[in-house]
């Protein structure tokens, strides 16, 4: 008789250990020893039972956090393109939320996925929506705290982003696709038809919802010097790169403005 820590590690290993159809190749055979088999399912069927239950809610977690990339993949193809990933990047954590932590990465490179080129795009856009969700709060900055900085101040004044937002920059208009596949079919959205065009896009919660805005060239710049930690003075001198040195004090304080009202700010 195995002890039971034994046991167990047998049973998690023989049920982790291949995905979908595979797994009962892979069942321990001390484990399957101990199995009794029934009049309709022998040992190894008893235990494949487990083994599918496993891999199909591993499957589920990932076509919850990544809805749109299921949708316009199709049900059969997200589900081998889970099975591969899962085979790659097991589950090793107490907890699924880490799951889909590679996938953008792997469905970039996946063979499968060529006649949808910004499917990796599109997946890093889907966690990157996740993690702000799941991102801890923190107290936004207001505009009344800006009115309290005096003017000979400001050049120094610097500030931090919220916990709850993400930058993405990708090589397709993944935006545009994420919102046409919420009010259509997948069918109605055909990848042929989306074309690439360099994207900055800034992914914020506020409350329990999540938003998505695309930057222009200004944004961008000015809020890398934001993560960066750079002053106002400094966010300035870099937008002069971008627009006119002329207008670059008026279009950092209008960005500042829209990043306090979107409450992304907070203090540094």
């Amino acid at each position: 008789m195995l002890a039971l820590r034994d046991l167990q590690q047998r049973f998690y290993r023989s049920l982790a250990a291949a995905p979908g159809p595979m797994a009962s190749e892979h069942f321990d055979a001390a484990l399957l020893a101990l199995v009794e088999g029934g009049r309709s399912l022998d040992a190894r069927a008893r235990l494949d039972v487990y083994a599918q239950m496993y891999w199909a809610r591993l499957h589920d977690v990932l076509a919850e956090d990544y809805p749109r990339l299921a949708a316009i993949l199709g049900p059969e193809r997200f589900r081998n393109l889970a099975c591969r990933y899962l085979a790659a990047h097991p589950s090793e954590q107490p907890s699924v939320r880490h799951l889909g932590s590679e996938f953008a990465a792997f469905v970039s490179i996946d063979p499968d996925t060529r006649d949808v080129p910004f499917a990796g795009d599109l997946a890093r856009l889907e966690w990157a929506r996740l993690a702000v969700f799941d991102a801890p709060d923190a107290e936004p900055l207001r505009l009344e705290d800006l009115r309290a900085v005096p003017a000979d101040e400001w050049p120094a004044l610097s500030f931090a982003l919220a916990p709850a937002v993400r930058v993405l920059r990708a090589e397709w208009p993944v935006h545009d696709v994420w919102r046409s596949l919420a009010g259509h079919a997948p069918a109605e959205v055909a990848p042929s038809t989306v074309r690439p065009a360099y994207t900055r896009l800034r992914v914020w919660r506020t409350g329990f919802m999540v938003y998505q805005a695309s930057m222009d060239a200004a944004e961008d710049v000015a809020l890398a010097c934001v993560v960066a930690g750079q002053t106002f003075a400094r966010i300035c001198e870099a937008l002069a790169t971008v627009v006119p040195p002329a207008e670059a004090a008026r279009t950092a304080a209008e960005l500042v403005l829209r990043w306090i009202a979107d409450g992304i700010l907070i203090r540094r």
